[in-house]
């Protein structure tokens, strides 16, 4: 085992394995979540025309975009997880983010699209025909879209992906605005056609406040801002775990896309052994990429004599060293 610790390529023998599984997250979320939105999209444009429902049309409108962005993040996705090449040494991911931008921005479009229809709605109120294909149609696109939900996250928790967790919390308002829909129509035929085009104007609310969530996450990204300081405790706790490192310093992380790097540097007592160092440092490396956030980690080793203090603050705190 120490021989097959000191294999050079071990830790991007790790790296590439993960990235076969997270195309392979990828790939079956993505076609559900096209299957889905083009279906929603279909069923309940017919009910909105045969009803003259405003909230169901706006409703329908919101999966047109939902199909629209679902290609866009079926072909995206693919690229993006494509493995490094001579010109990308770091992989492609970084294109992630870019996806969820032209995401948030339809969202966005949508939202603006659904208030001027709320407005119009609300100056020249149209006739609504009573039938339970509304009811029904919306009660399935709230079902649907919870699943689609649920397993956004989850796949997005398992890949890390904010294009992945952009659409999970756009599928999640999605439930909210086809709730708002069936109450829009409920009320419009109970005798409140006013509150038809009203309902309208929250479900744009909503879909607006989602497009504002995922433009200012992904933009987090674009920038390179630092990982959260339970990560970063997480890091360190892992670093700290070998026996014969005695402090951690230095400690930097960013996000290159949605790929977090690790860089920091380790203290060890100089008389230890190469090899016993290295192993070490192997053995941490491969620890933290079992984090789902991070991609790359770069160490250094800091030789230092056994009976020097340990600043306070960079010290490990294994009462063994």
């Amino acid at each position: 085992m120490p021989a097959l610790m000191r294999e050079d390529n071990l830790v991007e023998a790790k790296r590439g394995h993960q990235l076969i599984e997270k195309r392979e997250i990828s790939r079956r979320f993505t076609l559900l979540n096209l299957i889905v939105n083009a279906v929603l999209m279909v069923v309940k444009g017919a009910v909105g025309v045969m009803t003259g429902s405003l909230a169901v049309t706006a409703d329908a409108v919101n999966s047109l975009a939902d199909t629209a962005y679902s290609l866009v993040l079926l072909v995206g996705m693919r690229f993006s997880l494509q493995p490094a090449d001579r010109g990308h040494p770091q992989g492609h991911r970084a294109l992630e983010p870019l996806i969820s931008l032209v995401i948030g921005m339809a969202i966005a479009f949508v939202a603006w699209e659904l208030v001027m229809r709320g407005i119009d709605g609300l100056r020249n109120p149209g006739e609504i025909e009573t039938s339970v294909w509304p009811v029904l149609v919306l009660l399935f696109s709230m079902a649907a879209k919870a699943y689609v939900a649920l397993r956004a996250r989850r796949s997005a928790a398992q890949m890390h992906s904010p294009a992945l967790a952009a659409v999970g919390t756009d599928a999640a308002a999605d439930v909210l605005a086809s709730l708002v829909a069936l109450s829009g129509y409920l009320a419009a035929i109970l005798g409140y056609p006013v509150a038809d085009p009203v309902f309208s104007l929250l479900v744009a609310l909503f879909v607006a406040r989602t497009a504002v969530e995922v433009l200012w996450e992904n933009i987090g990204y674009i920038v390179g801002r630092s990982a959260s300081a339970e990560i970063e405790e997480q890091v360190r706790e892992i670093a700290c775990s070998e026996d014969l490192v005695r402090a951690v310093h230095d400690l930097k992380t960013y996000f290159r896309g949605p790929e977090l790097h690790v860089s920091f540097h380790l203290e060890v007592n100089r008389n230890e052994s190469l090899i016993a160092v290295h192993d070490a440092e192997q053995r941490v490396r491969l620890a933290l990429l079992d984090i789902p956030e991070v991609d790359d980690v770069s160490v250094h080793i800091d030789p230092v004599p056994g009976d020097e203090p340990v600043h306070p603050v960079d010290a490990c705190s294994n009462p063994k060293r």
